[in-house]
């Protein structure tokens, strides 16, 4: 997805807030591109303010089209921010990670402060180990940030996620929930192969969810599971937690 207006919306609430408060260092999932439409958004010089950015960059739109080939890299807007950049990815110039089977390297290993997965993880088969390198990349008290496809997008990625996974997730990793919405941007049509000739609809509306969760302990990840009640998610990760402990001691 790449960074874009609704990110800044969300960045600048963050900062406002007091969430990103003495944030120094940020990793993306992912390497990420500025979107044109963060770059010639209004709200774009209030966020310069409240990271007293004194010398803007210089972003220069290069069309929806041309966005994965021509889009800028995200590293002079987050540097202007006052924000040391690292990204992970499999490519580029990027630390080299991969969310399906890597582990987080222990010289990084809950040292940022702010972790952006926009657009990243769904394009990743083995959610458990992905959602627990961000995990692990978080210090305590750090904020972890996810923009991602809920619906439509049709054959974007591998993966559009629920609410209920991000609440169940901050119930059993015992984050706190800064907000969670959800957006419909505009309808996409169905690709053929995939259309009912008689009965089916010819388009899908794109959606996306987007999640602020802080980390509140050095508890290691647990992976979330789809349960019918909250107090059976506690006694669950409760467990959980007790067993990993006990593995660690032997």
């Amino acid at each position: 997805m790449g960074l874009g207006r609704a990110f800044l919306w969300d960045l600048i609430e963050l900062k406002r807030s007091g969430a990103l408060n003495g944030a120094k260092k940020i990793v993306e999932i992912g390497e990420q591109q500025i979107a044109d439409n963060l770059m010639i958004a209004p709200e774009l010089p209030e966020a310069y303010r409240l990271f007293d950015c004194r010398v803007p960059p210089v972003l220069e739109p290069v069309g929806a089209n041309n966005f994965t080939h021509s889009a800028p890299d995200s590293l002079p807007f987050w540097m202007a921010l006052g924000l040391e950049r690292t990204a992970i990815d499999i490519e580029g110039q990027a630390l080299k990670l991969d969310l399906n089977r890597d582990q987080v390297p222990s010289s990084i290993r809950g040292t940022f402060d702010f972790v952006v997965n926009a657009g990243t993880t769904e394009h990743i088969a083995n959610q458990a180990n992905a959602f627990e390198i961000v995990h692990d990349l978080t210090r305590v008290g750090g904020v972890m940030y996810h923009e991602v496809p809920a619906g439509g997008m049709i054959d974007h990625g591998l993966i559009a996620y629920q609410p209920r996974f991000f609440h169940l997730l901050s119930q059993f990793n015992d984050y706190e929930l800064l907000f969670l919405r959800f957006t419909a941007w505009s309808s996409s049509p169905i690709p053929d192969y995939l259309q009912d000739p008689e009965h089916g609809e010819k388009s899908v509306m794109d959606c996306s969810l987007r999640v602020a969760l802080r980390r509140r302990s050095k508890k290691p990840f647990v992976c979330p599971l789809d349960v019918r009640s909250f107090s059976q998610v506690a006694s669950l990760a409760n467990r959980a937690t007790a067993k990993i402990k006990s593995i660690f001691r032997r």
